[in-house]
């Protein structure tokens, strides 16, 4: 299939109490791995590729790795007929134009350095451009932590605050919004627990659908509160790399002399189709592609 909107999805998903994958790729065998497991699973999915990966896929330039993504974006959806949106995660100002225009059927733009104002403003520009294109526009008020294994202060977190969240909903005009509940990217065990009253206030307030960021980190119990709470689109990054380069690492060790890459990076894709298989069925998606085929 051609790359989809995944709004419609998002929006069926928060009518009916489950939530669409978003998983991170940062090399050709994930992506292949993640349309796989949306074509296993008959599941709507979402390819998405992050600011920093952007700059890994494009050599250090990442309007480069844009380019890059969006063609072998389309290419994976047009390899499958479940549906496949193609999402821009975390990123900036010129990164979320330069998406719209490669393609890219969803997109987020990280304000979370700028002050309220000029996150607002920025945010209501680029809603107006995305919605113009037929594009999903995601934005995030709130911190989600990026600490790459170093030392994080649990108690500094900038939470979502429902007041503010209205606001600023109102004012961008965000087909989703990312809220901020305690979880942090990046972590390798499930030791986060969501803040899910701020979750129900939110929800009540805010009609959106809403997405949860850093779920790898997050026990499973509080992803699953969190979806029937209202959660739409949970992303999946962590918990991807773990399968595939723990599989790669132990191919590696059983054969000392294997130097054909194509033989243990399979091993890491197959891996990687079983997480993300496992995680579309946690979240309920499996079987939902029908309505959208």
């Amino acid at each position: 299939m051609t790359l989809q909107n995944v709004l419609p999805w998002i929006l069926r998903a928060q009518q009916e109490g489950w939530a669409v994958g978003a998983f991170n790729a940062n090399t050709l065998e994930q992506v292949q791995a993640i349309v796989l497991a949306a074509q296993a699973e008959t599941a709507p999915a979402i390819l998405q590729v992050s600011h920093r990966a952007l700059a890994y896929i494009g050599s250090g330039n990442e309007i480069q790795g844009l380019k890059y993504i969006a063609a072998i974006g389309k290419t994976a959806a047009e390899s499958v007929t479940a549906p496949i949106a193609l999402h821009l995660d975390h990123g900036t100002e010129s990164e979320v134009i330069q998406a719209i225009a490669l393609g890219f059927t969803s997109v987020m733009f990280d304000g979370e350095n700028l002050s309220y104002e000029e996150n607002v403003s920025i945010t209501k520009r680029l809603c107006e451009i995305a919605c113009f294109n037929g594009v999903c526009m995601e934005a995030e008020l709130g911190e989600v932590p990026k600490p790459d294994g170093k030392a994080y202060d649990e108690s500094s977190i900038a939470l979502t605050q429902p007041d503010e969240a209205v606001r600023f909903v109102e004012a961008t005009g965000v087909d989703t919004f990312a809220v901020a509940l305690g979880s942090v990217h990046g972590l390798k065990t499930k030791q986060i627990s969501l803040d899910l009253d701020r979750l129900v206030m939110i929800r009540d307030r805010v009609s959106v659908p809403l997405v949860l960021h850093g779920s790898s980190g997050v026990a499973d119990h509080d992803i699953k509160k969190g979806v029937a709470l209202g959660l739409c689109k949970v992303n999946v990054a962590t918990q991807l790399s773990q399968a595939f380069t723990g599989t790669v690492r132990d191919v590696l060790g059983k054969d000392k002399e294997l130097v054909d890459p194509r033989k243990y990076l399979a091993q890491g894709r197959s891996a990687q189709i079983e997480i993300v298989r496992e995680r579309i069925r946690f979240l309920g998606a499996s079987g939902k592609a029908g309505t959208f085929l």
